[in-house]
């Protein structure tokens, strides 16, 4: 969790330079006519950016590797290589300014991973997830927070040598903060930093559970078109 505080701590600090930055993107000034001074420009009018509006969809797709925090007291380690799905709906426009202007995104998706190192093989289920997206006119770097809940089917509760994971379907709530780099209008390399939980809430004898923390890269093409 130290570790994740820090990201978020840097991620805050950085994020003034990320939101000026505009490599090979357009420059939106008071001379070409779409850019007035104290007058914020919504998303939809900007070519990076314009499919960051109400009713757009994405598909994303991630992968990366969750390790185990922690050990003793019956926690043992458990590192996963999991992968990530999702279907993605903008709740939201942006249309105000100032630093955190942004929009709401609801993720549905599917969680699928292999237990890389400790007991069992597998953990599968959906997921939900609610974004913020710190979206920018006249920047391709768009970062974000997100949190979200789902729960997985797994085997790892067979293994009865072990008091962390206790039944065969777990919980598994999670915060993540990252940044995406606009390709195109339509296409974006994504990476994130993720913690990860997963426990059946004291439903199973066994559940001390699972904290872990690790990384994920992968691309998003945005449906639909600019205008």
């Amino acid at each position: 969790m130290r570790f994740l505080c820090s990201f978020l701590l840097g991620l805050a600090i950085l994020l003034p330079m990320l939101l000026k930055a505009n490599p090979g993107g357009a420059n939106y000034s008071e001379g070409s006519g779409q850019k007035v001074e104290n007058v914020s420009l919504k998303t939809e009018e900007i070519p990076e950016v314009a499919l960051f509006k109400e009713g757009a969809n994405e598909i994303m797709f991630m992968a990366g590797g969750l390790f185990s925090t922690g050990s003793g007291n019956g926690r043992y380690t458990f590192n996963e290589i999991p992968t990530l799905t999702y279907w993605g709906w903008m709740l939201t426009t942006p249309d105000k300014g100032g630093i955190l202007r942004g929009n709401l995104e609801l993720l549905v998706g599917l969680y699928a991973s292999a237990i890389e190192k400790g007991f069992g093989s597998t953990v599968i289920g959906p997921q939900i997830m609610v974004r913020y997206n710190f979206v920018q006119p006249d920047s391709r770097f768009i970062p974000f927070i997100e949190g979200g809940l789902g729960f997985v089917y797994n085997d790892a509760y067979t293994v009865k040598t072990q008091s962390m994971v206790g039944q065969v379907i777990e919980f598994t709530p999670q915060l993540g903060a990252g940044c995406r780099y606009m390709l195109d209008t339509h296409w974006s390399f994504n990476f994130e930093l993720l913690f990860h939980h997963m426990s059946n809430a004291d439903m199973a004898s066994r559940n001390i559970g699972v904290n872990e923390l690790g990384g994920m890269i992968g691309f998003s093409y945005l449906l639909g078109r600019p205008h």
